[in-house]
């Protein structure tokens, strides 16, 4: 099953939903699902278990989920990549039961042992959810500092249940090892998105280890684009953050990214956009001088 590829190192969304309608796969991120009201089961990898207000469940990216929706159920989903993981974990107490579970969901699924539902002495983990939610849930928090500080409160708490009770990984078969192998190919694309040498097909299929036409049709069948096709889709929406959050010139922002130069960041960004990095810039600024609020006379 094909699913949309998350380029931003965290996602938070709160939704409802009255029915849900297939299983859907994570495959490239991992995701924290709170349960804000309703009930009903959740089938992971077809391991059901029973949900309510409070349930927290933790998804790995070989896990294919499904809810079986009794009442109109409110999700809280936070959805973040490896890297974002261990970039707020690695100097932790608990990095060692977070280094373990990733390389072990690299290869196999959580299913119903990724349920982790605080205990009657944990409410603060409920407070921190509702806090990303409302704060978060409307804007892009991968580059929000505030979204950090809270993330790292959430991989803490989550982190002591690792440390205190291991998670039992189900050991997972051809279909998810090939969504690990593509889950790994995309990290390494955003690690030397601006290396264009090491982007090519030949590079990355020698640094794992198959042939580029192999990698390049387990990609497809993974994602339903071609790694060049992604590669490009990554660039342009990295540009178009840069051009929102920072200074940068439209040619440091080519530089940075790995574009041939910025004639060439320009037209692809024209074609996806229908503006050239200059007019949506100057757009995104027109846009926030009129909800800006006028001062008092």
């Amino acid at each position: 099953m094909k699913c949309p590829i998350q380029h931003e190192p965290l996602v938070v969304v709160a939704f409802a939903q009255a029915a849900w309608d297939e299983p859907q796969p994570l495959r490239d991120h991992f995701a924290l699902v709170s349960i804000r009201q309703g009930c009903g089961a959740y089938l992971a990898n077809n391991q059901p278990v029973r949900y309510q207000p409070g349930t927290l469940l933790l998804l790995g990216p070989a896990d294919c989920y499904h809810f079986d929706i009794e009442e109109p159920t409110c999700f809280g989903q936070l959805r973040f990549t490896e890297e974002y993981l261990l970039s707020l974990t690695a100097a932790g107490p608990h990095a060692g039961a977070w280094q373990q579970l990733c390389d072990a969901t690299r290869h196999g699924a959580l299913g119903r042992a990724g349920c982790l539902t605080p205990g009657p002495n944990e409410p603060q983990i409920n407070a921190l959810l509702a806090i990303l939610l409302a704060e978060c849930g409307r804007r892009q928090p991968g580059h929000d500092a505030l979204a950090d500080s809270l993330m790292g409160a959430v991989f803490s708490f989550i982190g002591r249940r690792l440390a205190a009770q291991p998670l039992l990984v189900r050991r997972a078969g051809p279909a998810a090892y090939a969504a690990s192998v593509v889950q790994r190919l995309l990290a390494y694309i955003r690690r030397h998105i601006g290396e264009p040498a090491r982007l090519r097909v030949e590079e990355m299929a020698s640094a794992f280890a198959y042939s580029p036409s192999h990698l390049s049709e387990l990609f497809r069948q993974e994602t339903g684009e071609s790694v060049r096709q992604y590669i490009v889709r990554y660039r342009l929406w990295l540009a178009e953050t840069r051009l929102e959050l920072s200074t940068l010139t439209v040619s440091q922002i080519a530089d940075e990214l790995g574009f041939v130069d910025v004639c060439h960041l320009n037209k692809l960004f024209k074609k996806r956009y229908h503006l050239t990095p200059t007019e949506y810039r100057r757009q995104l600024a027109a846009v926030s001088t009129s909800h800006a609020t006028p001062a008092y006379a």
